[in-house]
């Protein structure tokens, strides 16, 4: 894991006083950084976020834009499909 990575990890920790544990990614691009986080929700199986930004500009648009988007309220449910029998 990178230092951004760890960067965009805190922001979640400190914003959304929770622990993201899904896959998350951050690369640089030449103009700035793209983060992609596995929301691992069907239909929005990944939220890609770009900007070009240096890296503590990126920072701070990333936290404004994790804030506005309140991924803390999305929920994700794993769920079964039993034959059953009376």
């Amino acid at each position: 894991m990178n230092s951004m990575e760890e960067a965009v990890l805190d922001i979640f920790r400190k914003k959304y006083k929770r622990e993201y544990i899904g896959k998350i990614k951050v690369e640089g691009t030449p103009t700035g950084y793209c983060l992609t986080l596995n929301l691992g929700i069907p239909d929005v199986e990944l939220l890609t976020i770009s900007a070009d930004l240096n890296a503590e500009d990126f920072l701070k648009f990333i936290e404004k834009e994790l804030v506005d988007r309140q991924l803390h309220r999305v929920k994700r449910y794993k769920y079964e499909k039993r034959d059953t029998y009376c």
